[in-house]
């Protein structure tokens, strides 16, 4: 009868520390995906450091666009003044 009892704790201390193992791999196996998403090369900081630097980007491009539209018409105001040859 010990025997049986033996053996019966021997699984559960088994089936135990086989469900400890595979939760920890799982554990680890998410944390690393996680930390992977927001520290990594593809992480949420890369993504709003890109965004930001698509907005300013953009304002870049129109403040240029409306400088080179004041030069441009300040050009042509200039060659008309300029007799013909």
């Amino acid at each position: 009868m010990a025997q049986k009892s033996n053996r019966f704790i021997s699984k559960e201390v088994r089936r135990f520390t086989v469900i400890a193992i595979i939760s920890i791999a799982i554990t680890l196996f998410l944390s690393y995906h996680v930390a992977n998403l927001l520290f990594g090369v593809n992480s949420f900081e890369v993504y709003k450091s890109l965004k930001n630097k698509r907005s300013y980007l953009i304002s870049e491009i129109n403040r240029l666009q409306e400088s080179n539209a004041r030069l441009q018409k300040e050009y042509f105001e200039l060659k008309n003044l300029e007799p013909e040859e």
